[in-house]
């Protein structure tokens, strides 16, 4: 059987040998004349079958690309297409290739391009340049060292393509790899959901990631915040991305152990978990300073969602949905639910509580010892706020600088002023 495929092989060879004696005809948005190869409609297993698998191969997040030095050619399809359809065929040296017009590969130069088609102008990289047709690209290669290009350079690679006049590639036969986007997802969720789950396992996976950016589907991490809370509680806020989708993941740690994880995507939750030991002794210490029952499945009590602290956000200007219920709870009069917000273990509801109650003390009502107590110590916080200050997002400011007595006072006028605040 090995003897068949190697027989196959030097029969290929050497028809490829006796063609380049003569040069192939192009057909721009098609393919090559008498190779079956064709645009927008042949998959890659073909090009093994008909050339082997003796290629070296360039994949990355956009394309990848099979390339066949020996011979000249190249074939390239899109890195999501599940079809693997062939949407460009590059040749160049040793293939001889010419159109019906007369440009050939290695003997035509740019300015013969350019007089054929009544255009100019290239495109330009750092040591080529091209110039595209409808269907087909020219390239020249270019000195580096110096500006623009010299169009007596001979034509040293044509691609053969269907792209759009943007250089957009052709969906013809296109069909998104759902499957091996979710393998990658899962991927990661694997890690999460581990029993013998680590923080150093988890610094491990995103280094095989970054090393891999490159390649098809990658998984790409951006923190949003990183901030001490109390307790030595240390929070991190993430967003990871994969083609068109964007997770939240939102993890709580003590000491480099495991308090709570979230992950989430669109509201749907695909990764919690915690851990009992460390939330019981977080637990304990909280109630020590707090006579307020603290809800463990609570977000506004418990830090295992992201709040944006703010008056007037975004584009419209409007008070993030925290704040409009700080405002509501306010308007109504609800001191217990704003004290039940001050003593939240999560920085921004616990800033919410304390405008909340302040605002209700200018409006003539007595805060209680308790509440008192508790808003001394978060007017000296120094644990950092995932704040807005219009359409600017992000860690920017301390508790204290949030509860200055001067901007206590600037917020009060601001929602007087908006008509929000009665």
């Amino acid at each position: 059987m090995r003897n068949i495929r190697n027989l196959n092989i030097i029969l290929f060879i050497l028809s490829f040998a006796t063609g380049f004696s003569q040069s192939n005809l192009l057909i721009p948005q098609n393919g090559i004349e008498d190779i079956s190869i064709r645009i927008d409609t042949t998959d890659i297993s073909a090009v093994e079958k008909l050339y082997g698998n003796e290629f070296e191969l360039n994949a990355n997040q956009s394309y990848t690309r099979y390339t066949y030095p020996k011979i000249g050619l190249a074939f390239q399809y899109e890195s999501d297409d599940k079809n693997k359809i062939i949407r460009s065929i590059f040749l160049k040296s040793p293939f001889q290739a010419k159109l019906k017009n007369g440009i050939e590969l290695n003997k035509s130069s740019m300015k013969d391009v350019f007089e054929k088609y009544s255009d100019k102008g290239c495109f330009t990289s750092e040591t080529y340049a091209w110039h595209s047709q409808k269907g087909i690209s020219f390239f020249i290669k270019k000195d580096s060292t110096k500006k623009g290009y010299n169009t007596d350079n001979k034509v040293y690679k044509i691609e053969i393509h269907n792209k759009n006049k943007f250089g957009m590639t052709s969906q013809v036969n296109f069909e998104f790899d759902k499957e091996r986007k979710e393998e990658r997802i899962q991927e990661m969720v694997n890690i999460l959901n581990d029993d013998d789950f680590t923080f150093e396992k988890f610094d491990d996976f995103w280094g095989i990631q970054k090393k891999n950016d490159t390649k098809p589907f990658p998984l790409k991490k951006q923190e949003n915040f990183k901030r001490e809370l109390e307790f030595d509680i240390a929070q991190l806020n993430s967003e990871i991305r994969i083609y068109g989708s964007v997770f939240e993941l939102n993890i709580l740690k003590c000491n480099n152990d495991l308090v709570y994880l979230k992950l989430t995507s669109e509201n749907e939750i695909l990764v919690e978990r915690y851990s009992d030991k460390q939330i019981d002794i977080l637990l304990n210490k909280h109630q020590n300073k707090t006579s307020i029952p603290i809800d463990i499945k609570s977000a506004i009590d418990f830090p295992s969602d992201t709040f944006v602290y703010g008056t007037f956000c975004g584009f419209a200007g409007m008070p993030p949905t925290e704040s409009q219920t700080m405002i509501d709870l306010v308007n109504e009069g609800k001191y217990y639910k704003l004290a039940r917000r001050l003593n939240s273990m999560n920085p921004e509801i616990a800033t919410y509580g304390y405008i909340g109650l302040d605002f209700l003390r200018k409006k003539g009502m007595e805060i209680k010892p308790p509440e008192l107590l508790k808003m001394a110590e978060l007017s000296k916080s120094n644990i950092q706020l995932n704040t807005c200050q219009g359409c600017v997002f992000g860690v920017t400011e301390t508790i204290k600088d949030v509860l200055s007595e001067d901007n206590l006072k600037v917020i009060y006028s601001a929602y007087r002023e908006s008509g929000l605040l009665k």
